[in-house]
């Protein structure tokens, strides 16, 4: 068995030795006043962790035996993105094959860019890596408009409707969970990743022990694959009852219409866009709860209201002093309550959240 790495978007950014130095402070700082926010682990010595450093690949089949060790390197070490297995092992350092698996939560994914939004259109952004151009396009264009050049890099964005979206992802997972999985409200925790997408930890011993194929099971019957009850006790709490499931969904989309609903209409409307190979993979490390995103600054962070949580404004936790910032190209933003950009080969002054919101995405270094 391979490593599975986490998902990121892409590799890192080229930054300058100084805005690297800028961002890694900008890091330190926050960790060394709130390591006590960063959400350990059960099991921590049986963990395996991982971590990226600002502008360099993964390292990984880390391991510690203390929160206070692990908070402690967090601030020395500064890194970009921090992860943490789902598995628990019995020697995570070693190499996969002989970690020796004890089981795993189950986790699932939901992302902003998997969900088809009409506002897809108005954020598909290309940026030139030779000029700075940011070119609006669904595709991949072929060579950038102002100076020609065929280095382009993809700009996930997303806005309030697309992160909108992805909330009643959240809430249709969460009923999959509880009405058909017989799961405790209690046992689920959600999380914003701290980009453009929720994480959900389910506390369940159920589902600790299965394997990948069982994974891709529970995972296919939620995106409605499979339009029928789980059968199998090892998913079903004893005495459930044997109606309702996707049965009950068609038979509510269909009630009081002349014709029932097409088959994929009732999918699209009850079924959860999750990411099927989070759910299954096994050995997988994710970002840690409480910990910054390297490709926002935006906190990882326990969502205790769905409802009212504010993925543009709650995660928001690095300071508002201002600083100097030179910008390529950056299309409108909206973080903390403020509106920024664009910005096309720009030198303007940012708050501190902001500024390592775009250097963190490749498109600003600090200014000389």
């Amino acid at each position: 068995m391979s490593a599975s790495t986490p998902k990121v978007d892409g590799a890192p950014p080229q930054m300058d030795d100084k805005t690297i130095a800028f961002l890694r402070r900008a890091f330190r700082e926050h960790y060394f006043k709130h390591h006590d926010d960063v959400e350990m682990p059960t099991m921590i010595q049986n963990r395996e962790f991982g971590y990226i450093p600002f502008g360099k690949g993964m390292i990984r089949h880390l391991s510690y035996k203390t929160s206070g060790e692990l908070a402690a390197d967090l601030v020395k070490q500064a890194p970009s993105s921090v992860f943490c297995s789902n598995g628990v092992y019995s020697n995570p350092t070693l190499a996969m094959d002989e970690k020796g698996w004890k089981g795993a939560e189950l986790i699932f994914d939901i992302d902003a860019s998997s969900i088809p939004t009409s506002c897809r259109a108005k954020h598909s952004f290309w940026a030139c890596k030779a000029c700075g151009k940011i070119t609006r396009s669904l595709e991949r264009p072929p060579q950038c408009p102002k100076c020609e050049s065929t280095g382009l890099a993809q700009l996930h964005w997303s806005c309030a409707e697309c992160l909108a979206a992805t909330k009643e992802h959240v809430s249709r997972l969460i009923e999959f969970l509880t009405s058909d999985f017989g799961v405790s409200s209690a046992g689920i925790r959600i999380y914003f990743s701290g980009n453009r997408g929720y994480h959900l930890h389910v506390e369940d011993e159920r589902f600790e022990g299965m394997e990948p194929s069982a994974r891709a099971e529970v995972a296919n019957y939620i995106k409605g694959t499979g339009l029928v009850r789980p059968q199998s006790s090892d998913y079903t709490p004893s005495g459930a009852s044997s109606r309702g499931g996707w049965l009950e969904r068609v038979a509510a989309a269909s009630s009081g219409k002349d014709q029932p609903q097409r088959l994929e209409q009732v999918i699209n409307a009850f079924s959860s866009r999750i990411d099927e190979s989070v759910t299954t993979d096994i050995h997988r490390i994710f970002r840690m709860p409480g910990t910054l995103h390297g490709n926002s600054g935006l906190l990882k962070m326990r969502v205790h209201d769905l409802d009212r949580f504010m993925p543009e404004y709650d995660p928001v936790v690095l300071g508002d002093e201002e600083v100097a910032v030179s910008v390529q190209g950056s299309p409108v933003f909206s973080l903390k309550g403020r509106t920024f950009g664009p910005y096309s080969s720009e030198e303007p002054e940012l708050p501190v959240y902001a500024a390592v919101y775009l250097m963190t995405k490749g498109l600003a270094r600090l200014a000389d």
